[in-house]
């Protein structure tokens, strides 16, 4: 039975229509396991404080209980990664395959932190909401599944900072912390956060 899967720890994305932007200094990704034929969605993700990191994207559809998110296919689906350079990450995915996913953020700098820590998109408050450290970081509930879009192109601003929490045999290690400012419009219930506002995984984040 397929579950949301959390990892060990005691421990910004606003989505909107880009037209004409450019990203010719970012490095672009191709959706992986996914027909050529069908509408693709360039996702810019423009990253403060995680210069060298590594972003990816997953699509995961609980089953317990099931999951109402379109189309139901794929729901365990892992996309492509790319790093953050000169503070920019582009990732390409099926436009279909927007709704439901979640993107992750490995750091140069973390851990044994045990996991993967997961872009915090949404939580209690309304869309385009601008979020402060001290906001993302005692939240107590958040989701990092997005709504997805229908447009060829979208824009994300993710903050990342670094935290000492316990990780891999409960010891203090650095974890990155990331998550959307402003929030962005996101699907499914909210989870409860795994210490300090912090949203991961160990396998994927199940929408």
């Amino acid at each position: 039975m397929r579950a949301r899967s959390g990892f060990i720890l005691t421990a910004t994305i606003a989505v909107t229509a880009i037209l004409g932007i450019n990203i010719s200094q970012a490095a672009t990704s191709s959706p992986s396991s996914s027909p050529t034929a069908q509408p693709t969605t360039t996702v810019t993700l423009v990253v403060k404080g995680c210069e060298g990191c590594t972003i990816g994207v997953q699509r995961g559809l609980s089953n317990e209980p099931a999951s109402t998110i379109t189309p139901s296919k794929p729901d365990d689906w892992n996309g492509p990664k790319t790093l953050v350079k000169a503070g920019i990450a582009t990732l390409a995915l099926p436009t279909a395959y927007t709704s439901g996913s979640s993107f992750t953020v490995s750091a140069p700098w973390e851990g044994l932190t045990d996991g993967v820590t997961n872009i915090v998109l949404g939580g209690r408050t309304a869309v385009s909401t601008n979020i402060s450290v001290r906001q993302a970081t005692h939240r107590k509930l958040a989701t990092a599944c997005w709504a997805g879009t229908q447009d060829s192109h979208a824009i994300i601003r993710v903050t990342v900072i670094k935290r000492k929490m316990a990780g891999m045999d409960n010891k203090p290690t650095a974890f990155p912390i990331a998550w959307a400012s402003p929030t962005v419009a996101t699907v499914g219930p909210l989870s409860k956060t795994l210490g300090k506002g912090l949203l991961g995984n160990q396998d994927m984040y199940f929408c």
